[in-house]
């Protein structure tokens, strides 16, 4: 009988906290048009739908190896461009670019964690 990967669980409990957490940020700013809501909340929904996919095919013992690659490549694509438009962009203050960076730096090393073979050596 085929163990859980534990090894996915914390790029997932990551995944949910950071995305339900952007996706409560982007309901309650006012200042957003209808079009940027949307755009922001399909950003959101993409996060937080393969982890649930990868969560749900991981739990019931089906192979993930493809669903959990999509989550890795789409969040590390996504923060090497959204990421680095931040840390480029002289409008945001420097808080907000440390911040941005920690979520960013926090992605790649949980997504490497969770798609690293282990040593069997």
């Amino acid at each position: 009988m085929k163990q859980l990967n534990w090894r996915i669980l914390p790029l997932l409990i990551w995944t949910f906290v950071v995305w339900t957490s952007r996706a409560r940020n982007v309901l309650t700013n006012d200042d957003l048009s209808a079009q940027g809501l949307s755009g922001r909340l399909v950003v959101v929904g993409i996060f937080l739908s393969l982890a649930v996919t990868v969560l749900i095919q991981e739990i019931r013992r089906k192979n993930i190896k493809r669903l959990l690659g999509a989550l890795a490549t789409w969040s590390s694509g996504y923060w090497l461009i959204r990421g680095g438009d931040i840390l480029l962009d002289t409008q945001w203050s420097l808080g907000f670019k440390a911040t941005h960076t920690a979520l960013m730096l926090g992605t790649f090393a949980l997504v490497a964690f969770a798609i690293r073979k282990p040593n069997l050596s």
